[in-house]
């Protein structure tokens, strides 16, 4: 199994390539390692106001992603290394990974443990299991991924932060993310570092790390799932049906009364100031930084 990894640190474009390899653009099965700058992505299937703090987001410089995959929300920074496992299956041997993963770690005195749900957990200087790693899939008729979060050092207090809702509506049909404690390998394992995880894993895998280089952005199908993946359609109006405790109903993005945009504008008079503020904080920075893909 090939080892690639990616010197991009935004988020949109490492998605963006996670998919040009699913759809034919490597050859598989490979392995793909990428670091982001500070974001939180939700599951495609997620809400936003739901799952976000949406207003500390945007005051501490955190960027808001939606993936393709399904499954919860979770926080990405410097400190958290991504692995994506790529392989040239429609089908998907959900707990295959996990132990692949867990045995590399084994090889270096790092004992990992396996939920039902295949998360990977580590326990704490007490013994007590924390989450350390999640995971989501994604399969077509030709290929499948098996993609996850592994902290190493994460901000941990961003984290918790960051994940706190923005309001609970009166109903929802999204998926709700499974909050469960969390630890970052450095607290057991201090000194460890991403690349120390990555050489790890390569190593049991026999086989060298190759880096990425800028020729792949050029691509006209990771240009396009880049530009899907940084649109307001995809980002906003993908999520699912849910309802206000007005009785406001959005689908999609779209306030069904109105059939205008779920926006600052469009709520302008039906919400304070201090909640407009709060639903809609200004995400501006973050489009206008996040759509540089060179």
């Amino acid at each position: 199994m090939k080892v690639l990894t990616s010197p991009f640190r935004n988020p949109f474009i490492n998605l963006a390539l996670e998919d040009f390899f699913l759809r034919g653009g490597a050859d598989l099965p490979l392995l793909f390692f990428y670091v982001n700058r500070p974001s939180v992505v939700l599951g495609r299937f997620q809400n936003p106001w739901l799952e976000t703090n949406l207003s500390y987001l945007v005051s501490n410089d955190i960027w808001l992603v939606r993936r393709q995959s399904g499954g919860g929300c979770v926080y990405h920074d410097e400190g958290n290394l991504n692995f994506s496992f790529i392989t040239p299956d429609g089908t998907i041997d959900r707990k295959k990974h996990a132990e692949l993963l867990t045995e590399a770690f084994s090889k270096a005195d790092i004992h990992l443990s396996i939920s039902p749900r295949n998360d990977l957990w580590l326990n704490d200087l007490e013994g007590h299991p924390k989450k350390i790693s999640g995971s989501a899939y994604k399969q077509t008729k030709e290929a499948s991924f098996h993609h996850g979060t592994f902290l190493v050092s994460s901000d941990l207090h961003k984290l918790e932060e960051s994940l706190k809702h923005t309001f609970i509506p009166k109903s929802s049909k999204s998926i709700a993310s499974v909050r469960s404690k969390v630890i970052s390998l450095q607290e057991v394992h201090p000194g460890v570092e991403i690349k120390d995880v990555i050489d790890l894993v390569a190593h049991y895998l026999k086989t060298i790390p190759f880096e990425l280089s800028g020729e792949h952005l050029s691509h006209p199908s990771v240009q396009d799932s880049f530009q899907k993946l940084t649109h307001w359609d995809w980002l906003w109006g993908e999520t699912p049906l849910f309802e206000l405790q007005n009785g406001l109903l959005v689908r999609k993005g779209i306030i069904q009364s109105s059939g205008k945009k779920f926006d600052r504008e469009s709520m302008e008079n039906e919400l304070e100031r201090i909640e407009l503020e709060r639903f809609f904080p200004d995400f501006s920075e973050q489009h206008r930084l996040s759509i540089q893909i060179f």
